[in-house]
């Protein structure tokens, strides 16, 4: 029965297959320049049988377009094999839709390829085999699939052993298939430059009147301690080991002032390069190490800035190989006595530690002739020291090895804020080593935040980033809206143009998007992008998430208690009405669009849907009339009445008084009822009247024609004789003005 669950299911089948075939005939309106004309009424049933195993099968449906040349194979195929399936083809459309179960989805396949393998064994000529380069990789099969099903171009398509698609398509389509496919590339490009956000909006991006935005723990201990030395109400919400941070718009300036001047000290800090100096050495292995006379347990080197006089040995156990055996590390002992030898080993004389040093650590290797060097507390070749060096200023500032005080002191004498001097601070700590950090003597600041309890503080960022990443930076569709609530911020990168739309059905989505230019396949993919955004709690039966589901569509039953149309019902459908017919055998359906003439409507529903009686198809096309379907049903207003054609031979009459209406033959117009329903006598004969005079001429054409003739042939001498008279006239004056 019509609003039943299986009928509620078949009209769902009916209503996607209709979604492919309306796309398709969409884009041959576009192209044609000017709509074309499609079939008026479309028929077609699904039996009860067949129905009833696509539900044993299970109804997880998938949608199949097949060349329609191939659809009667691929049926036959289909049952040879024990499929369900419904199916479906529409005027002279290239391509037919399956409807099958998704557990049968390899079988539709296996009788794909044993049409297709028939085709390449006996016209090999007429197909094209996209492999090779040609094949799709398995991210952009669908949007190929829907831009070939759209472009109405028969493809069949099968997957390799290498996951990668090869399709097959018709040598007579090879061109359209090429050009089809490069739309498709260009759909992906533009999709893929197109962010979607999905956000809980508070008040408008473009006056939000807060800002925030995440940062890393010590910036937000510098905003905290800005904030708090100026009296500011900023927020902090630990996010990980970040920290957000959130504020009325009203003291931006001074926040975004404390964030530069981190910054800057942060950038200036980063320009220098930290060099320790004290008692390790490196020695480049290359260069220094006289391999023969090495023994099994030292390492014999040469001493840097002896002119190649002086030697000296190294315990293994004393060094270290870094750089991959590139470099020795050492240490040396300042009070130690270390023999130096000459270039054949032989013993010279003997230092102690603190005066070999000097020959490693007498000069930075990153200084030039032209740097600037300044030295606190080294003027005398100290050793033991931290250089900092700056390459853009070509500067070196070297300090004696003490406290991070003496280090502070001679950083700020070089001009340095007090933000990048204790950057710095933190920087060289860093490089020393135990014994010399207890030297240095350095203990970082600690700033404690006190943290605020914001639970949608991410609601709060991410309207605030979008805000600043779309408004003033790219150009907006529409206007933003001032409402609170769920929203989508859908910006065009290709563009550099954005919109906010309301979470909304995808159907919706679709068609505003399309209202913004975005091509019908486009609106399409970005739709879907779109919907793949939105969370679980958007999601509701009335929410179309992907293709495989659509929204339901509960039939509107006729009212009336006509027997006729007990088992049928009705909905719209786009620009047209399907009315479903429940009989005992099989599901129905007839698909009828805008400005189909009244005499098609009626003759479908007698002889497809099997309707007798006058009453019951008025009934059913009254619907229709009302609707605007019908393109020529006739409509006569008075002062009292409405009266409008419903079929051939039936009216509808509506008092204006009551309300009341009532339907009746043409040929038997009660005026008795019409009457009783508040319409003056006069205006009831004068509505039977004109109908007898109607059928009168209906009955009586050339009566009708030469009547029309004499009418029109005395309207054409009176024309005439008035011209006639209006031309004397004009004389006459002539006359006048030429005497005078």
């Amino acid at each position: 029965m019509v609003g039943d669950d299986a009928c509620t299911t078949f009209i769902e089948l009916l209503k996607r297959m209709m979604d492919i075939f309306s796309s398709m005939e969409e884009r041959k309106r576009n192209q044609a320049g000017k709509k074309i004309k499609p079939p008026k009424i479309k028929l077609g049933k699904l039996s009860k049988s067949d129905f009833r195993k696509l539900q044993k099968a299970g109804f997880d449906i998938k949608y199949v377009t097949v060349p329609a040349e191939k659809s009667a194979e691929v049926e036959k195929n289909l049952l040879k094999m024990g499929g369900s399936f419904f199916k479906t083809e529409v005027g002279d459309s290239n391509n037919a839709v399956f409807a099958v179960p998704a557990s049968q989805i390899d079988m539709i396949q296996s009788a794909l390829k044993h049409a297709v393998a028939k085709d390449l064994q006996e016209n090999p000529d007429k197909i094209a085999v996209k492999d090779g380069k040609d094949l799709i990789d398995t991210e952009d099969i669908g949007l190929v699939r829907r831009v070939m099903t759209d472009c109405d171009i028969p493809v069949v398509t099968f997957k390799n052993d290498d996951d990668k698609y090869m399709n097959f398509v018709p040598k007579e389509f090879e061109g359209q298939y090429s050009k089809a496919l490069k739309e498709a590339q260009e759909i992906k490009k533009q999709v893929d430059g197109i962010d979607v956000t999905r956000y809980e909006q508070t008040a408008p991006l473009d006056d939000l009147g807060y800002e925030a935005f995440v940062v890393p723990q010590d910036e937000a201990e510098e905003i905290y301690a800005a904030a708090k030395a100026d009296n500011l109400e900023v927020s902090f919400v630990k996010q990980g080991e970040n920290v957000a941070v959130m504020y009325d718009s009203d003291i931006s300036e001074k926040v975004e002032k404390a964030r530069q001047e981190y910054k800057d000290s942060l950038e200036m800090s980063e320009e220098y390069i930290i060099d320790v100096y004290d008692n390790i050495i490196t020695l480049d292995m290359a260069k220094l190490n006289i391999e023969e006379l090495n023994t099994a347990d030292t390492y014999f080197m040469r001493v840097p800035n002896t002119k190649g006089q002086d030697y000296i040995r190294i315990k293994q156990s004393d060094s270290e190989l870094i750089n991959g055996g590139k470099t020795l590390k050492s240490e040396l002992d300042f009070d130690k006595q270390y023999p130096v030898y000459d270039s054949s080993g032989k013993v010279k004389r003997a230092v102690n530690g603190s005066e070999l040093a000097g020959y490693f650590n007498t000069r930075n290797r990153r200084i030039n002739k032209d740097t600037a060097v300044y030295k606190y507390g080294t003027q005398g070749g100290e050793l033991r020291r931290i250089d900092l060096f700056n390459s853009k200023k070509n500067e070196l500032i070297s300090v004696k090895m003490g406290s991070c005080t003496e280090m502070s002191a001679a950083l700020r004498e070089r001009g340095l804020n007090g933000k990048t001097i204790q950057k710095l601070l933190e920087d060289i700590h860093k490089e020393l080593n135990d014994k010399q950090k207890e030297i240095f003597g350095f203990a970082a600041e600690k700033t404690e935040i006190v943290y605020a309890d914001i639970p949608n503080i991410g609601e709060y960022l991410a309207q605030s980033q979008l805000s600043q990443t779309v408004i003033g930076k790219a150009e907006c569709i529409g206007e933003i809206p001032k409402d609170s609530g769920s929203k989508c911020c859908v910006l065009d990168n290709n563009t550099n143009k954005f919109a906010v739309i309301p979470v909304m059905p995808v159907s919706e989505v679709r068609s505003m998007l399309t209202q913004m230019g975005y091509s019908e396949i486009s609106a399409k993919e970005i739709a879907d992008k779109v919907v793949r955004s939105y969370r679980e709690t958007d999601i509701s039966g009335d929410f179309e998430i992907n293709e495989e589901k659509s929204q339901t569509v509960k039939p509107e039953r006729y009212d009336t208690h006509n027997a006729e149309l007990a088992d049928m019902g009705y909905y719209r459908y786009g620009g047209s009405t399907v009315i479903i017919k429940d009989d005992a055998e099989s599901y129905r359906y007839m698909q009828i669009e805008k400005d189909t003439p009244m005499s098609e409507v009626e003759k479908a529903l007698r002889e497809d849907f099997g309707l007798i009686d006058d009453v019951s198809v008025a009934v059913a096309m009254k619907q229709l009339v009302n609707d605007g379907y019908i393109s020529d049903a006739k409509t006569k207003e008075t002062d009292e009445s409405r009266v409008c054609q419903v079929s051939g031979n039936m009216i509808e009459v509506t008092s204006k008084q009551d309300g009341s209406s009532a339907m009746m033959p043409m040929d038997r117009i009660d005026t008795d009822i019409l009457q009783n329903m508040g319409i003056s006598e006069k205006g009831a004969n004068e509505i039977k009247k004109s109908f007898e005079k109607n059928i009168r001429d209906r009955k009586t054409p050339d009566k009708q024609k030469l009547s029309e003739l004499k009418s029109y042939a005395a309207d054409k001498i009176k024309e005439l004789s008035n011209a006639v008279k209006d031309k004397a006239v004009s004389l006459g004056r002539n006359k006048g003005g030429q005497e005078h």
